[in-house]
Formats: C-alpha cells, sequence, structure tokens
C-alpha cells in the first residue's frame, strides 16, 4: 500500500457553533481547514494535500461551515483500515450512494486551485492541484483532522523485467 505524508491538527469542537462557524469570531471552520492547508503546504516543501480525514462529527462540522444543502453528506466512509483506498472505498460508497436519499459529496475544492475566468475553482494538474478528498475515519477523535499526500519520495519498488522472448529467422 502507498505511503502517505500526514499532519494531524486539532481545534476545540466546542468553540463552533451548529453553522459551522467559531462563537467568537464568526470565522467558519472551512477557513480554518484552509490554514491548515496552507500549513501543510509550507512545511513539506510545497507539497498539497489531496486527503482530509475526519469523523463524522468533523464532516458534518465542515458541511454546516459550507453552508451546504442538507441532503448532502459529507465524506466517504473507509472500508479498508484507516487509509484510503482510491479503487476499493469509492466503488463501495457508490453502491451504497445508490440507495441513499443523501447525495454524497467526496470531495471539496482545495485551498489552492486556481479559478478560472468565470470564479470556478479548477484543477492545476502541473502542480498537482486537486480537490481535497474527504475520508471519514470514526477512530479519529473529536477535534481532530488529517491532511494527506501520498509520499512521492517513498522509493518505487524495482520494476519487474519481463523477458522477451528472442526473435528467431528461419532460413530455407
Amino acid at each position: 500500500m502507498e505511503t502517505e505524508i500526514t499532519e494531524t491538527y486539532k481545534f476545540a469542537p466546542e468553540d463552533y457553533d451548529d453553522k459551522g462557524r467559531r462563537k467568537v469570531s464568526e470565522l467558519k471552520f472551512r477557513d480554518w481547514v484552509t490554514a491548515c492547508e496552507q500549513d501543510f503546504h509550507s512545511v513539506h516543501s510545497g507539497m498539497y494535500a489531496l486527503n482530509f480525514y475526519g469523523n463524522s462529527n468533523t464532516m458534518r462540522l465542515l458541511q454546516a461551515s459550507c453552508d451546504a444543502n442538507p441532503k448532502l453528506l459529507y465524506g466517504m466512509d473507509l472500508y479498508h483500515g484507516r487509509h484510503f483506498h482510491p479503487i476499493k472505498d469509492p466503488y463501495i460508497n457508490h453502491k451504497i450512494d445508490v440507495k441513499s436519499e443523501y447525495i454524497t459529496v467526496y470531495g471539496i475544492d482545495s485551498a489552492f486551485m486556481p479559478l478560472n475566468e468565470k470564479g470556478i475553482p479548477k484543477f492545476d494538474e502541473d502542480k498537482c492541484i486537486w480537490p481535497l478528498t474527504l475520508l471519514i475515519d470514526n477512530d479519529m477523535l473529536d477535534g481532530e483532522i488529517k491532511l494527506s499526500c501520498p509520499d512521492d519520495d517513498e522509493k518505487e519498488s524495482e520494476e519487474q523485467v519481463v523477458p522477451v522472448a528472442p526473435q528467431y529467422e528461419y532460413t530455407v
């Protein structure tokens, strides 16, 4: 399994109201997450977080702070331990979504996504800036999130060389 570079950030859930705003400053929880993304980027040599881990309560707080429709549910559940499996987890979640009365939000805009001419965030493939994938890890505590990205410096396993059958030339 691919390893991840991670940073865990802590917050006080009781500091936020049911609309996802800090009680003393009206700052949205989403704005705090943006600050965490910026910290992650500065700490990890210009890498951008791709995954946002939090428990169900944290996802509801994020959803409220984004003023999301109540028919939306933020985050996909993890079914293969505490790490995201990019093929199996979305497949299982999609199967569940078909029967649900809610719509799952699998990702939100990264703080670093550039805007197009209409002001809509877009991917930046050259810099590897993608939306944050929202992952529900109910083993995490209330008051913590984890941002991560794949470890690109991880030594790739040696590519196996597949022997090529020699080409014979037949002469008559």
